[in-house]
């Protein structure tokens, strides 16, 4: 008996020990999977057939369901999205055999996860739903991974409040339970909340903690994402040797990982900090290194990225037709493949070469070109953001309004169908039609607005030019004359070579006088001081005095009600007005009236003189498209009656009352 007993003690003895070993090859070989890179996709499912078949020789089905689950994770972020589902599927059958709610509830957190990349709310629904059953039966690392899913999902909708709760839930169970791995996750999460918010030195502090927690720990992608945001951080705290090193750090992780495309952008990084760095070789390397890879995967807008970053490594060597030329590479990329933020870029580039050129009108002209697309990327941004939202917003009204007639809906017979689907064919052909001229109408406006906009600037800028150039020649020629002849007088009187310098103060007035003139010209401040009215009575007689024509003016209400602008505006029209009909209209009389018409305020502008001519092209000149713009800008309205038969010149200005 004392033998048959040692026998079946050394016999359990041999069993557990070989089961111990199996468990130490089982352990070695899970954590060699899960850490595997995109390179060893054959090892992953080698090892794994390993795994699965010492977890079939201990009876564990547990094990074996967890090695489905690491192939789902590594199809998942292989972005083979099938066969992640698939995998993960398989865990969970193979889990619920096992009995192991825990795994069963792991596995369908992944697949939330997954399903978070194409509907929100069915996702947050999903994770509540598993966050319910995970606090019920303590399962605390999974309840972390919910909270972090949540906090995903209430970030990817802009409701930072709501995300940052989530995170800092799963953090405080992250620190209580010491899962360092889902601790840094998460820190490198609430990071890049503080980042999106400004909070830049706060969100550099969670990064670095991120990373020490993982230390030593071979989380290389976790890593990877937390080297990389402090690469960001430091850049943007133009703490540049920094970010050069977390972006080194971002490449090593990639290579580890096998991931190209990642190794492509921490390429397109390094270069980017070298080159605010001032190391301009080094960025030059790291910049081509970065295009060979992008294009290979035609990844054209980190390529359009590269392209500006040589244009500026060349612009900062003085070298601008070098860098003129890799700017016309991407507005030819952006021809094949739209990379409208490039272009922009490339635009306020161009205008810092031509001004320091001394190409003003060029630099003025990209420079224009830049601020309309930052403009206008802006508002597209912001509209798609809101149409996000307004589905997301209106899904959840729609679900809620299903829930409730639930019960109250009933089967609609085959005719009805047949009918209704072939109104919403009718409706959905009518709105496609409609979008479509809709688009036509709209991008022909914009080219012609377009066209009228740039013709518009071109001639503003002319007329400024001529308008310094008058006024240049006013100094100059009068006041700068008039000077002169004081001064004379003045150091004629001071060497005693004249004795008497009566009328030096009617001089010195009518110096005075002519600045007086030009000031006012430039600037009407009668306005602010006498009003509308009387600044224009004013500038009539002045007119009257100076030329041989007859000016009237007849006021027939009130404009206390217009605003200082408003008048000023009608003031600037009413001289250009007067300008024209004396540079070009050859008339001899003019009259202005004000008179009030139901709820406007009309003002016509009236002179004898030729018109327009009819061999000008073009009568639509720089001083009426003035005209047009200014009246725009205070809501008017311009009408032109012009003839070409000696009856004159109208216009017509029509103002609502704003009060």
């Amino acid at each position: 008996m004392k033998l048959l007993l040692l026998g079946v003690i050394l016999l359990y003895s041999a069993v557990l020990y070989g089961q111990n070993e199996l468990r130490t090859q089982l352990d070695d070989l899970k954590k060699i999977i899960r850490q595997s890179s995109y390179y060893d996709s054959s090892q992953v499912f080698a090892n794994g057939q390993k795994a699965i078949s010492i977890a079939q020789k201990l009876n564990d089905l547990t094990e074996e369901a967890t090695i489905y689950q690491y192939y789902g994770n590594f199809y998942y972020f292989s972005y083979n999205i099938p066969k992640a589902k698939s995998n993960y599927a398989k865990s969970i059958e193979i889990a619920q055999k096992a009995n192991d709610s825990k795994l069963v509830n792991s596995t369908n957190i992944r697949l939330a996860f997954v399903l978070s990349d194409s509907d929100l709310l069915a996702a947050e629904k999903e994770f509540q739903k598993l966050l319910k059953d995970a606090l019920n039966n303590k399962y605390l690392e999974n309840s972390i991974e919910i909270y972090n899913g949540l906090g995903n999902i209430y970030d990817t909708r802009q409701m930072t409040d709501e995300a940052l709760k989530y995170y800092l839930k799963g953090l405080r169970i992250a620190e209580r339970t010491d899962k360092k791995y889902l601790h840094a996750m998460l820190l490198n999460n609430i990071g890049l909340i503080k980042l999106e918010n400004e909070q830049t030195s706060e969100a550099e502090k969670d990064f670095v903690q991120g990373l020490k927690i993982i230390e030593g720990k071979n989380e290389d992608r976790l890593s990877l994402n937390l080297n990389n945001n402090l690469g960001l951080v430091t850049k943007k705290l133009k703490k540049y040797n920094k970010s050069i090193k977390y972006y080194h750090n971002t490449l090593l992780n990639a290579k580890k990982l096998g991931f190209p495309l990642g190794r492509g952008v921490a390429y397109l990084n390094l270069s980017d900090s070298y080159l605010n760095n001032k190391e301009f070789l080094k960025a030059t390397k790291y910049v081509d290194s970065a295009l060979q890879i992008l294009i290979n995967f035609k990844q054209w807008d980190y390529v359009g990225t590269a392209y500006l970053i040589k244009a500026t490594i060349f612009k900062d060597i003085k070298q601008n037709q070098q860098s003129k030329q890799y700017i016309d590479s991407v507005f030819s990329l952006n021809k094949v493949n739209p990379i409208p933020n490039s272009v922009m870029n490339a635009h306020d580039l161009l205008g810092e070469i031509f001004e320091s050129e001394g190409n003003f009108k060029l630099a003025y002209f990209h420079s224009n070109r830049y601020h309309h697309m930052n403009d206008s990327i802006s508002k597209i941004a912001n509209k798609d953001q809101f149409a996000q939202l307004q589905v997301i917003y209106g899904k959840e009204k729609t679900e809620t309004a299903l829930e409730d007639e639930k019960n109250k809906n009933t089967i609609l017979s085959k005719e009805n169908e047949l009918k209704q689907t072939k109104i919403r064919a009718i409706i959905l052909t009518t709105i496609f039609l409609l979008l479509i001229g809709i688009g036509i109408v709209y991008i022909r406006y914009v080219r012609i607005s377009k066209k009228q906009q740039q013709g518009f600037t071109q001639k503003l800028i002319e007329n400024i030019d001529e308008e310094r150039s008058r006024i240049a020649k006013d100094l100059h020629d009068d006041i700068g004359q008039s000077l002169s002849v004081i001064k004379s007088k003045i150091n004629l009187f001071n060497t005693g070579k004249i004795n008497d310098v009566t009328g030096l103060d009617f001089e010195v007035g009518e110096v005075i006088n002519q600045t007086r003139t030009i000031s006012h010209f430039l600037h009407p401040s009668l306005i602010q001081k006498l009003g509308l009215e009387r600044s224009l009575v004013s500038l009539i007689e002045k007119t009257q005095s100076n030329s041989e024509l007859i000016c009237s003016i007849d006021v027939k209400c009130s404009l206390d009600f217009l605003s200082l602008d408003e008048q000023t505006q009608i003031y600037r029209i009413l001289q250009e007005c007067i300008n024209n009909t004396l540079k070009h209209a050859e008339a001899s009389a003019l009259k202005i009236t004000f008179k009030k018409q139901l709820s406007n305020l009309e003002i016509k502008y009236q002179d004898n003189g030729i018109g327009f001519r009819e061999n000008i092209k073009s009568p639509e000149g720089i001083g009426m498209m003035t005209i047009r713009e200014r009246s725009h800008t205070i809501k008017g309205k311009i009408t032109v009656v012009n003839s070409t038969k000696n009856k004159g010149f109208k216009l017509l200005l029509t103002i609502p009352f704003t009060t």
